[in-house]
């Protein structure tokens, strides 16, 4: 075999680069349908419901608004999706 001009011998024959080639695209087609498939798992938790007293919360009282915003912005990051607060109360 000639490349640029220089002669090179080769021990392989000439259809060694095709079936190296063959045998990577085997290889691929074949992780790519066996691979393990990602599961999703839902998980469900239990709450209790608890008898303390419920208050409105005033909006005047800067700790519990800033304490609202704050579970907000961690329950979106939390579960990467838009969050909308309908209502706050302070509990105990």
């Amino acid at each position: 075999m000639q490349i640029l001009g220089v002669n090179v011998n080769t021990q392989a024959g000439e259809g060694t680069g095709l079936i190296a080639i063959l045998i990577l695209a085997i290889i691929g087609i074949a992780y790519y349908y066996l691979k393990p498939k990602k599961k999703l798992v839902e998980t469900t938790e239990i709450t209790e419901e608890t008898n303390k007293e419920v208050a409105p919360l005033d909006i005047n009282d800067e700790d519990a608004t800033v304490a609202s915003l704050v579970a907000a912005i961690e329950c979106r990051n939390e579960f990467k999706k838009n969050v909308q607060v309908i209502s706050v109360r302070r509990i105990g």
